[in-house]
């Protein structure tokens, strides 16, 4: 186990960058944390009970690890005046570019995020915290609409338009955190609100996503056992099984803290995917995701966050 302390910026929402940071911290990674306050979502105080600090004493630490966004570029100025080692963990369309003040090291989590800084720094899969059980039948489809995605990322219009063209009884339920514009159709449930053991119903999580390199949702799906149903885009062809991915009908220009593709899907694309996979055996497929799971767990992976940050304290070159 590691002996050193581990200092970072983060949210404490109910959102992918909080959810992020916390399995960080949960997992033994993050030790010492100060939370920025999120303006008009809830502040999860109380998920750090025990190491919730200032700014100023993460300059304590050894090593400080930022998600995204570092909320206070000059302290990585600070941090390099006192030896303290910073790691970046970027989201390509979310993280400055370019950036105010360069890491000692950028640990990317996607194929897309590596390319990007041109493989520079180290590539790390986030590791997934999920149980997995067998699905047999593409019967129940899930979808995640969270608060709702930066420009619509998660393909949650698309896929109810889609459902007009879908002609198979199936039942798709949609998850949100947020209302949102419902159509009226017996095939689907709403629900609205946060839910715990988010995987464990459903056969297929659909998700037609337009930008994302990392895709938690995506990873969590596949490691629960189930059928994902995404784009056929980089980076998420790439280790998905390819066979239910949707067709991307184009892409288009976007702009958040770069400009990137963002992928365009026909709602029939959607549908055709769905009626030719319901109802069809999918045991083969949660099983890849069985060993997607073992290979991505924390068990797995948790060693490799600490010898990178070791190295680092040591001083090797990435």
């Amino acid at each position: 186990m590691k002996s050193f302390k581990v200092g970072s910026i983060v949210l404490a929402t109910e959102q992918g960058l909080g959810y992020l940071a916390k399995s960080f911290y949960d997992n033994g990674i993050i030790t010492d944390v100060y939370v920025h306050p999120h303006s008009s979502r809830t502040n999860h105080y109380e998920w750090y009970p025990d190491r919730l600090i200032n700014i100023d004493s993460l300059l304590e630490c050894d090593v400080l690890f930022f998600f995204e966004e570092v909320f206070n570029w000059k302290l990585i100025v600070r941090a390099r005046e006192k030896g303290i080692k910073t790691i970046l963990m970027p989201m390509y369309e979310c993280t400055r570019s370019p950036l105010p003040y360069s890491p000692d090291l950028i640990l990317s989590p996607s194929e897309l995020d590596y390319d990007y800084y041109d493989r520079v720094g180290e590539r790390l899969n986030v590791p997934v915290d999920v149980k997995w059980k067998l699905r047999e039948k593409a019967i129940t489809f899930v979808h995640n609409a969270g608060n709702g995605g930066l420009g619509g990322r998660n393909g949650t219009k698309e896929l109810l338009e889609s459902m007009k063209y879908v002609k198979s009884p199936i039942k798709l339920i949609i998850r949100s955190q947020v209302p949102i514009k419902e159509i009226k159709d017996n095939r689907i449930e709403y629900r609205i609100g946060t839910f715990n053991d988010i995987w464990d119903e459903g056969d297929v999580f659909i998700f037609p996503e337009k930008f994302n390199g990392l895709s938690l949702p995506l990873q969590e799906a596949f490691a629960s056992g189930m059928l994902v149903m995404a784009g056929d885009r980089y980076p998420i062809n790439t280790w998905l099984p390819k066979e239910p991915l949707i067709k991307v009908d184009s892409y288009k220009k976007e702009r958040l803290a770069v400009s990137f593709d963002s992928a365009i899907y026909k709602p029939t694309d959607i549908a055709k995917k769905i009626d030719e996979w319901y109802n069809r055996d999918i045991r083969a497929y949660s099983q890849q995701g069985q060993l997607f799971n073992q290979y991505n767990s924390w068990e797995n992976l948790k060693e490799k966050y600490i010898k990178v940050m070791s190295q680092l304290l040591e001083g090797q070159d990435f």
